[in-house]
């Protein structure tokens, strides 16, 4: 985000209460500096059991073998995806307004109501984070890449990680939104590469980083790349599944 952008909303602080970005109600404190306590009990919460391998949901009981039938079909390159949030409602929203109505910082606010689930920072704990690039033309009409600010959200949280911007978008894409799983599949394939001055090490674990995980195909795409160049250890991490 502009340097400018940020003097803005500092100043906007100061002369204008800020509301929870949930609740719409006046705020102080809370978890974050648009999230609220309340606001913060409204985000719909991802618990076991959920898919060992893509971290969707289960509803009810389940025994036996923890995988959802599309990870049997996807058999994805990365070994396990966690996602703190479900992404509907509050979640869904707050995700919108980060993607669509240029207001990145919300993320911080996510980040910091998602760590409070202590499996996330396990699964995060001294990885290196590789966020999600988006195509240069897409990041230049945005203005930010919010995969990355969310990887640098995580790092500043999350003892022992790192950034590693390892990937880039060489082919543009339409959006994911309103395809099909398929559809999604063949949308991101080929999509990603390494950049030119990438440097794989295979003792390290890596853990590409989204925003949203819906059918895990990107994320999918992306750790194959990383694979294909030599990193042995590959996890996925994103705010919301859904």
């Amino acid at each position: 985000m502009p340097f400018w952008t940020e003097i803005d909303r500092g100043l906007q602080d100061c002369f204008y209460p800020r509301d929870c970005v949930v609740t719409q109600e006046p705020m102080e404190v809370g978890v974050g500096r648009y999230l609220s306590p309340n606001g913060a009990e409204r985000l719909e919460r991802i618990h076991d059991p959920r898919c060992d391998t893509c971290g969707h949901p289960f509803l009810g009981l389940i025994e036996g073998d923890l995988t959802c039938p599309h990870c049997f079909e996807l058999h994805p390159a990365f070994h396990r995806a966690l996602c703190p949030f479900q992404a509907h409602g509050a979640v869904r929203a707050i995700i919108h307004q980060v993607k669509y109505y240029q207001k990145p910082w919300l993320i911080d606010d996510l980040v910091a109501a998602a760590l409070q689930d202590p499996l996330l920072r396990r699964h995060l704990l001294g990885a290196t984070l590789v966020p999600v690039p988006l195509h240069p033309s897409r990041e230049l009409d945005r203005g930010y890449n919010q995969a990355l600010r969310l990887a640098h959200a995580l790092h500043r949280a999350v003892p022992a990680t790192e950034v590693a911007p390892l990937l880039q978008k060489s082919q543009p894409t339409v959006s994911q939104t309103r395809l099909g799983r398929q559809a999604r599949r063949r949308n991101v394939l080929k999509a990603f590469s390494l950049k030119p001055t990438a440097q794989i090490h295979p003792t390290k674990r890596y853990v590409v980083i989204d925003d949203v995980l819906t059918t895990g195909a990107t994320l999918h795409a992306c750790a194959q790349v990383l694979r294909q160049g030599g990193a042995t250890l590959v996890d996925a991490a994103a705010l919301a599944h859904g």
